[in-house]
């Protein structure tokens, strides 16, 4: 695991990137603690993970919500805790947080989520990146909310965010998934939207059976030379 995090910080290093590991892959507090020594963030898409994550002393500035189905009850704690963002999944969870935010009299940070229609060649159950999935929204609509959030009060534009699936052991979809986001990012700044930052979700396959996934190195310098 230490492993993990010390390949991850080294290979990125030149990126300086924030780090956040997907609670909902494992809830043990104690191993929450030791993430928060390395000063990784954290992935939450429940308020009992945001919880966890805040027990375990994950700053706040370092928490993503992403998923689906955001409760006002998972909303209101967040901004409450000003995490670093919402990785929001449509307009009426967009509308949502803006009218909590609003009731609080805070500003919500967020990001949206892109779905860019990329095959991430793994397993249709564990596919998100895909039209036909249930996850963020298509490109045109992207632009639309973007510019709705604009308009927005309680709302702080952020980033932007995608994550295609998961167990993907080729590298092209992150490439085909990433070259989409930066076209947006290009466009969205044409138009006096520009984003703070970009969120490329995760899904690097394991070894199960015969597979054989990138390894970090590999995966982070096919990042850094579509990003630099």
């Amino acid at each position: 695991f230490k492993e993990n995090i010390f390949n991850f910080k080294n290979n990125f290093k030149s990126f300086s990137p924030l780090i956040c590991f997907a609670i909902k892959s494992n809830t043990n507090l104690a191993l929450i603690k030791e993430i928060k020594k390395f000063g990784l963030g954290a992935d939450v898409v429940s308020m009992g993970e945001l919880m966890m994550a805040l027990k375990a002393g994950i700053n706040p500035k370092k928490i993503v919500f992403s998923g689906v189905g955001k409760s006002l009850e998972d909303i209101k704690l967040a901004i409450k805790n000003d995490i670093l963002t919402f990785n929001v999944e449509s307009e009426p969870e967009l509308h949502r947080i803006h009218n909590t935010a609003k009731k609080l009299k805070k500003k919500a940070r967020i990001s949206i989520r892109v779905n860019p229609d990329v095959d991430p060649k793994t397993h249709p159950y564990i596919s998100t990146g895909l039209k036909e999935n249930k996850f963020g929204v298509d490109e045109k609509s992207a632009i639309s909310l973007y510019k709705t959030a604009k308009k927005l009060d309680s709302i702080d534009i952020q980033g932007i965010d995608c994550h295609i699936g998961s167990q993907i052991t080729e590298l092209k979809p992150f490439k085909d998934s990433i070259k989409k986001l930066l076209t947006l990012v290009n466009y969205l700044k044409s138009i006096d939207i520009p984003i703070q930052h970009i969120d490329i979700g995760g899904g690097i396959g394991i070894q199960y059976d015969k597979e054989k996934p990138p390894n970090i190195s590999e995966y982070a310098k096919t990042v850094k030379k579509i990003l630099k």
